[in-house]
């Protein structure tokens, strides 16, 4: 996996990007606020995260009906939408490889069940003889 696919959480401080967890997004005033989780090592009594603010980005955008002919609206800077895509495909690539390993363990567990009570049945034959 190219680490320049992860340019924007590299600027932003997070060296091991395959170290985050999850992340929470909220909006609190004109900011945007950007909360990452990273997973919590061996010996670690909490996970740790980094918190990040980002300033919206206020336009005026044209208003077709009523008295005003412009609205004041904000938007998230694109910095910010740069930084969630990025982080959508590091948590969709993590639960994808989650679930091959949870199906790859599952049929883990069924082979040695049969591998189990095949070992049984042959163990029951030689007792017969």
């Amino acid at each position: 996996m190219a680490t320049q696919q992860y340019e924007t959480l590299k600027d932003m401080g997070i060296d091991d990007v395959h170290d985050i967890e999850k992340y929470t997004s909220r909006i609190e005033g004109d900011m945007d606020i950007l909360k990452i989780y990273l997973h919590r090592h061996q010996g670690e009594w909490f996970a740790k995260s980094k918190k990040f603010k980002f300033k919206r980005v206020h336009k005026n955008v044209p208003v077709k009906e009523g008295l005003v002919p412009y609205r004041a609206t904000t938007e998230p800077s694109p910095y910010y939408l740069r930084a969630v895509a990025e982080l959508d495909s590091l948590v969709t690539e993590e639960k994808t490889t989650q679930n091959k390993k949870e199906v790859l363990l599952e049929e883990l567990e069924h082979l040695e069940k049969v591998v189990a009570r095949k070992i049984e049945d042959i163990r029951r034959q030689i007792d017969e003889m």
